[in-house]
């Protein structure tokens, strides 16, 4: 067959066993084996596994090797999508759902011209350095729309290390995108989260796995296409009480999975730069006391950034 998708498909079939449960996909191999010249001797080369062409993968998901052969074929992945959080897995004296009935009920009443007593958050503590100030609540309650995240979302707190300038350590980061990942990303819209009862873990995660499986191979190019797309999603990620552990088990998944460089995983650096940028929130929750507190790399790489 003439031009590369006819190569693919009459490229020899290769199998993967996946994950604890031996899930086994036969795939055409020159997809995947085109992506970095790792996976082009684990299934072409001279070793057992290509010989007997399959190969055993029991850290990698179905999902995650489904996104691997995505972005084989098309040099582009569709992250999961969020998951609804169980009642039962709310923190505890959390009133989440009456919060969000509520503003379901307070939107309902101004759709219909009702007049809604609305009581605005608490004011954050004023910042050492000035800083644009955000758009007031409207005086009159009728002009305005009530969020689910009303009351509910962390308030920002500024102590004495100047952490709105430690946010810029985020939003700087840039990647190295080709040609091809560049095009990708044009028309990625990731979704933010709207409800505080949101379970954003599978998203977050689903990056970092993908990343991992693009790192060991060194598929450069996907390493940095997730990074991209993990960095546009936290930029637009409300953060709250409830999904605090979304992002505390995204820290602990990235730092298990990645190794100890010198010059610093790409992966832990978007990851610690992302706590960094949203200390002012996370400082005084439990969840983000117990990280530090179990010490480790993320520790110092954390430190080493706070303190530059």
């Amino acid at each position: 067959m003439d031009g590369e998708f006819g190569k693919f498909l009459s490229s020899s079939l290769f199998t993967f066993i996946l994950g604890a449960d031996r899930k086994q996909i036969t795939v055409h191999s020159s997809p995947l084996a085109s992506l970095s010249p790792a996976l082009d001797t684990l299934m072409n080369g001279t070793m057992l596994d290509a010989r007997l062409r399959h190969v055993e993968w029991p850290k990698v998901d179905e999902d995650t090797f489904i996104r691997l052969c995505e972005y084989a074929y098309i040099r582009n992945y569709t992250p999961p999508p969020c998951e609804e959080r169980p009642e039962d897995a709310m923190p505890q004296g959390s009133d989440v759902e009456d919060k969000v009935n509520n503003w379901h009920t307070a939107l309902q009443d101004l759709t219909n011209g009702a007049d809604v007593d609305y009581e605005p958050p608490e004011a954050p503590d004023p910042i050492p350095e000035p800083e644009p100030e955000p758009e007031p609540y409207p005086e009159s309650p009728a002009d305005y729309v009530p969020s689910p995240f009303d009351g509910y979302e962390l308030p920002y707190r500024e102590k004495s290390i100047w952490i709105h300038q430690l946010r810029d350590k985020f939003r700087k980061l840039r990647f190295d995108l080709t040609a091809h990942e560049t095009a990708s990303t044009q028309n990625f819209n990731p979704k933010a989260n709207t409800r505080p009862n949101e379970d954003f873990t599978p998203v977050l995660l689903g990056h970092a796995r993908l990343y991992v499986v693009a790192d060991t191979y060194r598929i450069q190019s996907l390493c940095q296409l997730v990074l991209h797309k993990l960095k546009e999603t936290l930029e637009i990620f409300t953060l709250c009480e409830t999904n605090v552990s979304d992002v505390i088990e995204f820290v602990r998944f990235v730092y298990a999975h990645t190794p100890r460089l010198d010059n610093k995983d790409e992966l832990r650096t978007l990851a610690t730069s992302y706590i960094v940028s949203v200390l002012g929130q996370l400082g005084d929750c439990k969840l983000f006391q117990d990280l530090l507190a179990e010490g480790g790399d993320f520790l110092v790489d954390f430190w080493q950034i706070v303190w530059r």
